[in-house]
Parts: structure tokens; sequence; C-alpha cells
């Protein structure tokens, strides 16, 4: 007798042998002899016979497992490489900010640094003299620039030259140049300034800059010392006077500190607000065109 399939049932521990699930053999046609086909019809009807006797829901456990048919598995694509073009930095001939005479001034000093030269920090040392002004002692400490983050009324923001502000710092930063941020208000008073700082593609203030926000007990001008132990302070970017120096809020008229003056535009620079500058100013690389296919 001929059998056109293979019949393979696998039945519970209820059906068969209790807790151990039992694999009926698979019987192929053709390929045993008549009396290992007859032992296996005998074995097949005890199981249908079994399982008939059994309650619905016992029945319902054992199943039918239909043979597996291979298929076979498709060639893996080829892997194709995409090159990856670096990004362009931006010159400095590309950005017209009003922070960029400051940059300048920091990058040359950092390369005078780097010379040999010796340089003047932009912090003044504690209990200074209006007679004979000194600064904070620069040695081998890594080179800094300070950004006052109070607004006072001071210096304004004019149009049409706040561009790449992010970019410009970035540039420093890409040169050795540490970024560091003072303000005499605490993280969450500085919330909507830090937004417009750390917002857009190129943001201006950056995960690696150091923060000297307030602190309780500890003024402004001690964040500013503190800073000057362990970084060369280049220059300090304010919107007046006492963002240098506290003592400016103590004199009567600062204007007659004429020897502090060649601190100015060389260490010191009167800027606009960082946060009004962050929101008006946009990237160079926002005009460039895409010619990209």
């Amino acid at each position: 007798m001929r059998f056109g399939a293979v019949v393979l049932l696998i039945v519970s521990a209820a059906l068969l042998q209790g807790c151990a699930a039992a694999l009926l053999p698979v019987v192929a046609a053709g390929a045993i002899g008549k009396t290992q086909v007859d032992a296996a019809q005998a074995r097949t009807r005890a199981a249908e016979q079994q399982l008939a006797d059994l309650p619905q829901a016992q029945r319902e456990a054992v199943v039918t497992v239909a043979p597996v048919e291979e298929t076979p598995t498709p060639a893996a694509e080829p892997v194709v490489q995409t090159a990856q073009i670096p990004a362009q930095p931006v010159a400095l001939a590309d950005i017209n900010h009003p922070y960029l005479p400051m940059a300048r001034y920091a990058l040359a000093q950092a390369e005078r640094r780097q010379a040999g030269a010796s340089v003047r920090s932009a912090v003044l040392v504690e209990k200074v003299s209006l007679i004979e002004p000194r600064a904070v002692d620069c040695g081998d400490k890594p080179s800094a620039i300070i950004i006052d983050m109070d607004e006072a009324p001071g210096v304004e923001l004019s149009d049409g030259e706040a561009i790449g502000f992010g970019e410009l710092l970035q540039y420093l930063r890409d040169n050795g140049i540490v970024i560091a941020w003072v303000s005499g208000r605490s993280t969450g008073e500085l919330a909507e300034d830090l937004a417009l700082l750390q917002g857009g593609d190129f943001p201006a203030m950056q995960a690696d800059d150091i923060q000297l926000f307030a602190w309780p007990g500890l003024r402004k001008q001690e964040r500013r010392w503190n800073f000057a132990a362990t970084h060369c302070v280049l220059a300090i970017a304010g919107d007046r006077k006492s963002d240098f120096d506290e003592l400016f809020d103590y004199l009567r008229d600062p204007d007659y500190a004429i020897r502090l003056d060649a601190w100015t535009d060389r260490g010191w620079f009167l800027l606009p607000y960082p946060a009004a500058v962050a929101a008006a100013t946009h990237s160079p690389k926002a005009t460039e065109v895409d010619n990209t296919p």
C-alpha cells in the first residue's frame, strides 16, 4: 500500500506519557518495509483513538506540525560606501559681528603664547592699585575668554552686524581657547537667555563651555578670580565696565581711572548683551546656495 504524505503528530503528556511529550516517527512511503509501515499505521490509529477519547480542552493541546520548506537565503546586497564630505569651516572673513574684534585679539594673544611670549591677563589682581594696576599672572595656564551674561544699559546691537556668533566662538574653541560665561544670576533665572544661546543649528554656548553662574556667598568678581587662577583670561566681554572688575562699581567717576584705559580693547571689550546678539544672529552658512543634485 502506497502513502502519499508524511504524518507527524506531537501529543502532550496527558495524551501519551503524563508529563513528557512524545513525538511520533516520521514515516516516508516507499522508503521503509511493509512491516514498519503497518506498525506505524497501528501507532497512528491508537494515537487518534486516544485523542478522540480526550476532553475538548486536552484535544486542543495536540499540535500537528507540517514539514517546513526551506526558503533559499537571498544574496546579500552589495554595500555602497557613501563618501563623507567634511563640513567646511566658516572663515573669519565670512563673519560680520560685534564680537569679532575681541575674538581677533584673543587669537593673536594665543598665538603669541604659543610662540613663547608672555601675555597679560584681562583679570586684575585683588586689591588692585589704580596707580599701578597689575593683572593676574598667566603662566602656562590654558587660554580662555569670559563673556558676561548680565544685561545692563550699555552697548546696543546695531543693525546688520550679527552674523556668525556661534561660528565665531567655535573658531576660538578650535584654536584652543576656552569659553567661560559668567553671571550673577542662577541657571533658573538665566533659562530664557540660555535657550537663545544654546539654540539654533550652530549654538553660541556649547557643552564644553564653563558656566560661572550664581553661587551662594560668592560674588561674581570672586568667580572671575577663581577662574583666572586656573586659566589665562585673554579677553572679557561685557556691556559695562564693572563686568571687567567690580571696582568700577565703587569709583565715583570710572573715567578717572586713566591707568585702566590700557585694558580697553586690549583685554576688555564693551560689547552688546550676548543673549540679544544670539537672538539676532544668523549663520553665514544660511546664505549659501545648496548645489547638491
